[in-house]
């Protein structure tokens, strides 16, 4: 039987899957860690954009999509993939501008 821990860390690869499956739906090309619930989005210039799915605290434990130098995208659901995409191309446009 699975313990809650493995679950919760199985349900944020699922999630990270998902919103893989979008990005390069849009075109991009997109690194998934083996070990870890966290997508790389490699960028034309500077470092990749990464994502994590991670646990957040002030939401009661909710799955939440965050940058990998922190800072809360959405909630990791279906409902706010789009979001979450849109977030990702906004960073990566940043980073292109210099």
């Amino acid at each position: 039987m699975a313990t809650e821990a493995t679950e919760v860390t199985e349900a944020r690869r699922l999630r990270v899957w998902a919103l893989a499956q979008a990005l390069k739906s849009h075109g991009y090309a997109v690194e998934v860690a083996e070990s870890l619930p966290l997508l790389a989005v490699p960028a034309a210039f500077g470092e990749p954009v990464a994502v994590r799915c991670d646990q957040r605290a002030v939401c009661g434990g909710e799955l939440w999509f965050v940058f990998g130098g922190g800072g809360a995208i959405a909630p990791a659901d279906d409902a706010h993939l789009a979001d979450v995409v849109v977030a990702v191309k906004g960073k990566l446009a940043a980073q292109a501008d210099g």
